[in-house]
């Protein structure tokens, strides 16, 4: 028997036909994921329970007892096969546990073969496939908390990954991420930022990371929205653009900070409506010259996720196989963290947006097993990609 079939008699799946989506309302997924979350440790519960109705990708096995020890044992034998390493079934364990059940194959597998799993792994595998297996075996809030560490931390100034983060996390996930910054870094999250990253842009990422957000969920209140449209709208200089708004801290707290992301979005339609046949608000950002280019970057994310933040990875992703070069650690980037919560809609916005599929674009743009491990994650009710 093959460690391909070898797993297959141990996999139990929880992916729908419809390309993984798992109705809040099913009993059956509700006591799952209930049951699950019982086990994980409070760190975990907080980073995923965010999600009611998840249009993941990727689930894993639904009971608590999802045999690690067998996971394990398939990737031993991938990983010791010879001259080739069975990269299809490493592929095969990771897209069929969720991130949590992989840090419970990664303790079964230093218990019984007295190795680490990530060290083995990587003497046999290399490239970027190397790198997406090492995101997915991270546990997800410390993958966040390491990729924010490095975007204000960057030499050169790039602190896109570090937006990215603050505008798409909840604010429990922001939370758990301030409290692991500390412990991995032995500093605050809002020191170093202060430390790091420099002016009014600093600033205003430290608000959008450590101020704490209201959660979507309330009735929207209409006199605010339209307090806040007109006052948006307020700040614009004689030339209509929105550099006031660059430079203005106490309305950027009030419109984009504080309130849900349900509330920003109603504040940018309502502008964009009092405007009438204008150009509307992201298209003077676009626009705009004048602006600090990580400050307009900044405000055109905090547009597209309050309007569509699955629309918004589905251009991020889009954007990294476009350009001159590839951009795979955003490729991996957004794949990885979306998996679990809305790979799915994601999936669906790219075709709606791009009029193609996002696995034809994959298939275009990586190779090897590192191809297979993408599209796996995309769409893990395929089987094993050619």
């Amino acid at each position: 028997m093959s460690s391909d079939d070898e797993f297959k008699t141990i996999h139990i799946g929880r992916i729908g036909s419809n390309g993984g989506k798992l109705s809040s309302s099913s009993s059956i997924e509700s006591n799952g994921a209930s049951s699950r979350r019982r086990n994980m440790p409070m760190m975990y519960q907080m980073y995923e329970s965010q999600y009611e109705d998840l249009r993941g990708t990727v689930y894993g096995p639904e009971s608590p007892d999802f045999f690690p020890a067998q996971a394990s044992e398939c990737l031993r034998k991938a990983l010791s096969t010879g001259i080739e390493t069975n990269d299809r079934a490493i592929i095969n364990v990771l897209v069929h546990h969720n991130n949590f059940q992989r840090q419970k194959i990664l303790s079964a597998y230093e218990d019984m073969y007295e190795k680490n799993l990530i060290a083995d792994i990587e003497e046999e595998t290399g490239g970027f496939f190397l790198e997406m297996v090492v995101a997915l075996f991270k546990p997800a809030h410390v993958l966040d908390t390491l990729q924010l560490y490095k975007s204000i931390s960057n030499r050169y100034g790039d602190h896109s990954v570090a937006v990215e983060i603050a505008c798409t996390r909840s604010a429990r996930q922001l939370k758990v991420i301030r409290e692991q910054y500390q412990q991995d870094f032995k500093k605050t999250l809002e020191k170093d930022i202060n430390v790091k990253v420099e002016g009014i842009f600093g600033r205003m990422l430290s608000l959008l990371l450590c101020k704490p957000r209201e959660e979507d969920g309330k009735r929207l209140d209409d006199d605010l929205v339209n307090r806040h449209a007109n006052l948006l709208l307020s700040v614009r200089n004689i030339q209509q653009t929105v550099d006031d708004l660059s430079r203005n801290i106490v309305i950027f707290e009030q419109i984009f900070v504080i309130k849900c992301w349900r509330h920003i979005a109603a504040v940018l339609n309502r502008a964009d409506e009092i405007r009438g046949d204008r150009r509307d608000i992201e298209t003077i950002l676009r626009k705009n010259k004048t602006m600090h280019s990580e400050t307009r970057l900044m405000l055109l994310t905090l547009v597209h996720v309050a309007r569509n933040s699955q629309l918004y990875f589905a251009e991020k992703l889009r954007n990294a196989m476009c350009g001159d070069k590839s951009d795979h650690p955003t490729i991996i980037r957004v794949i990885v963290t979306r998996s679990e919560i809305d790979m799915a809609d994601i999936v669906e916005e790219y075709k709606r947006r791009y009029q193609r599929s996002l696995e034809f674009d994959i298939s275009q743009t990586c190779s090897g097993d590192y191809c297979r491990l993408v599209l796996s994650v995309i769409n893990p009710t395929s089987g094993m990609h050619d």
